[in-house]
């Protein structure tokens, strides 16, 4: 569920717990898969020194600010994902995370004998 300032919108149920505290521009900004999350920002004009992201145990903040813009971002952040783990880079105006998930969360693929 994605929770905006001024509505729930009910399009987007992640079981895995990232939920945006505010209003998305594009709903294909956060994506799951096996391993974990990925949260990709259109940032043009900031860079890797502008950029300011952190952690605590409920809440991931994307912080950017330059001389002519800024922007926050924050996503309410479960504990299935691990923190020292999460890795930012930015190229050509993207702002890709990747939050990979604990080991304890990870789906385990069974061989069958």
């Amino acid at each position: 569920m994605i929770l905006t300032t001024n509505l729930i919108d009910n399009f987007f149920d992640d079981a895995f717990a990232i939920r945006k505290m505010n209003e998305m521009k594009d709903p294909n900004e956060v994506t799951h898969d096996d391993d974990g999350a990925t949260i990709k920002l259109k940032v043009p004009g900031f860079n890797k020194k502008s950029i300011g992201i952190s952690v605590d145990s409920e809440t991931l903040t994307i912080e950017g600010k330059t001389d002519d813009d800024s922007f926050v971002k924050k996503y309410s952040i479960d504990t299935k994902y691990d923190f020292d783990s999460i890795d930012a880079k930015v190229v050509d105006g993207l702002l890709t995370l990747t939050l990979p998930y604990t080991a304890d969360v990870k789906p385990r693929k069974i061989k069958v004998n």
